[in-house]
């Protein structure tokens, strides 16, 4: 976060603060809101400020940068909505740097491993003071969801030191949070249409979202945006635009020479994508807002020409919901839900694109031009929605070397049929080509790789990566029961006060089939983590795995939740199956060698607590 001058990333020697350490408490994260503020403040006393005005979505905010070494950076892209001064706006954002104001930041409020890849800091969970640190920007980000004030802070200005899509797309994680306290989300996703109506197109990047919001500017068609746009549901579903620039790779430049004056490229970073930047020139079709008709994700195929076509509720829910939450820091059930009930109200279809460019935009017009029992039709609308419900379940997956086992794990997950799902697999130093397994599963995963560290560092680092408010944990070469999932949660929800709850294991004899049906089923165990449904807080309070047992871990981090006054509950049925050939995290799976270590640490924090204070 705040960096020692010279330096690219957070620190290490952050107050002492372990990394699996709980949750710092709100009066901490409210101190270190307000005495970063002070800095920010401090900095503008110092080096002035230039303010700019935009209005989002029937609102003002205001941009205070401190300096003029980000204005020309981050102010591009926000042109087309930008507004006269006012005295009253709905938020305001402070936005400096170090180097140019000769201001320093606060130290960090915690230690180095806190930090994760999408930006949210592990022990700073607060509701209303939202913290993140986005690595690729080296940027701080705090926002105060009560007063609406946000600061963006980073090291040092430098326009190559940031990457493209910081500029092309600045300040998303503020506009995230302060959207969520006007009842809007910001989703990754594309936008175009006509005084008809607009088609919102998401799912993951290389798709065609792009490609298809740049044909039909290229023919006469209203941009909303691309990348990032924002989304009401009140009083009926709405998008509005939030920057004006479009992203594609530079490769895919000549198939729209149009607007090739308008791209750009920005140094550093390995700029792959050119940036074009659609105002002023676009201004007469870039338009602020539309209100919805349908929502899309697209499929590019071999075929002719494109065409819309059904889609199941589910897959277009994992399209949509991918990217949104593995990006924006503090997107979680909130953010989820949002999604899902855009769904319930909107036309569901799959854009098939196919390869003649033109044909694309005179598709959209179609569509929009169509009566909406007509696009209904087309969707299968008439028949009933599958119910997207549950509450977010993030399943962590640690991964050494079991490259050849991850796809039946994987099967397993999704044969569960659950509708709200995160699937997190944590590559601890395979040497297998895992990512190549990775690359072909039939379904969208957070995949993130570290140094091999152990298994306990892999589980805390899915754990503190986690949007949903469940975790599961399933090892590779091990597998699920139909309906394991539904029965956990069943089981939560009818015991708020209960925070675990787990069932018991079985080895799958070697020449059983691994599809989770096992009708001569090997020797059972009885308790296992990978049995288990936790409630994502449990960690937040207890802490996190002790990465220096090796073995056992999971047995003291339940004698820490017992201690904490958890409720753990046993159900008396299978909930794992655990093949005899599949040990490739940790070898053979003994979790009690270090019993009487665990037991030990157990009596020595209660005659601790037991001990006299002194004054």
């Amino acid at each position: 976060m705040a960096l020692q001058s010279g330096t690219r990333g957070p620190h290490h020697g952050c107050l002492g603060r372990s990394s699996g350490a709980p949750n710092r408490s709100e009066d901490e994260q409210r101190a270190f809101f307000h005495a970063a503020l002070d800095r920010t403040l401090a900095a503008e006393a110092k080096a002035g400020s230039i303010e700019r005005c935009f209005a989002l979505a029937d609102f003002v905010v205001s941009l205070r940068f401190v300096g003029d070494a980000l204005t020309q950076c981050f102010t591009p892209a926000l042109a087309h909505l930008e507004v006269p001064l006012t005295r009253r706006s709905d938020a305001v954002f402070y936005i400096w740097d170090s180097e140019s104001t000769g201001t320093d930041m606060l130290p960090p409020p915690c230690s180095h491993g806190c930090f994760t890849s999408r930006g949210d800091i592990w022990t700073m969970g607060s509701q209303r003071f939202k913290s993140a640190y986005l690595w690729s920007e080296y940027a701080l980000n705090l926002f105060d969801t009560l007063t609406a004030t946000g600061v963006y802070w980073t090291q040092a200005a430098t326009e190559s030191l940031l990457p493209y899509w910081a500029k092309a797309s600045p300040l998303r994680c503020l506009f995230h949070w302060w959207a969520e306290t006007k009842g809007c989300q910001l989703v990754h996703a594309a936008a175009v249409g006509s005084e008809d109506g607009a088609v919102l197109i998401t799912g993951k990047g290389g798709l065609g979202k792009s490609t298809t919001a740049l044909a039909c500017l290229s023919k006469g068609l209203d941009y909303v945006g691309d990348d990032y746009v924002v989304v009401q549901l009140d009083p009926f579903p709405r998008v509005h635009s939030l920057y004006c620039t479009a992203k594609l790779n530079w490769d895919q430049m000549a198939r729209f020479p149009r607007f090739a004056d308008l791209a750009k490229k920005h140094d550093g970073h390995g700029s792959e994508k050119a940036v074009m930047y659609l105002y002023p020139e676009m201004r007469g079709q870039i338009v602020r807002s539309l209100p919805l008709r349908t929502i899309t994700t697209p499929h590019i195929s071999n075929r002719p020409k494109t065409e819309f076509q059904g889609i199941s509720t589910l897959a277009l829910q994992r399209a949509a919901a991918f990217t949104t939450m593995s990006q924006l820091p503090h997107a979680s059930q909130h953010t989820h839900q949002f999604i899902n009930h855009l769904i319930q109200r909107l036309p569901s279809l799959q854009l098939v694109l196919g390869r003649d460019l033109d044909n694309i935009a005179d598709v959209v017009v179609e569509l929009l031009t169509s009566s909406g029992s007509e696009i209904d039709c087309l969707s299968n609308r008439t028949c009933s929605k599958e119910l997207i419900s549950g509450p977010l379940i993030s399943v962590i997956m640690p991964v050494h070397n079991g490259a050849q086992f991850l796809s039946e794990s994987i099967a397993s997950v999704l044969a569960q049929k659950y509708p709200a799902l995160e699937i997190i697999v944590v590559d601890d130093g395979s040497t297998d080509k895992l990512d190549e397994v990775v690359h072909r599963l039939p379904v969208d995963v957070r995949f993130l790789r570290q140094r091999q560290a152990g298994l306990a560092a892999a589980r805390n680092r899915g754990i503190r990566e986690a949007s949903g408010e469940l975790v599961a944990f399933l090892d590779v070469g091990s597998l699920w029961p139909d309906g394991y999932l539904q029965i956990m949660v069943d089981v939560l929800s009818a015991d708020s006060g209960c925070a675990v709850v787990r069932g018991g294991g079985q080895l799958m004899k070697a020449d059983a089939e691994p599809d989770g049906h096992v009708e001569s089923p090997g020797e059972c165990f009885p308790c296992y983590l990978s049995s288990a449904l936790y409630r994502r807080e449990v960690f937040q309070t207890v802490g996190l795995f002790d990465q220096e047992l090796g073995f056992g871990e999971e047995s003291e981090w339940y004698e820490r939740a017992r201690e904490n006054g958890f409720k753990l509950r046993q159900v008396n049925q299978v909930t794992l199956i655990r093949r005899h050939d599949a040990d490739t995290n940790r070898g053979k799976p003994v979790q009690e060698l270090r019993r009487l270590r665990i037991l030990k640490d157990a009596l020595d924090r209660e005659r601790a607590e037991a001990r006299p204070r002194t004054h």
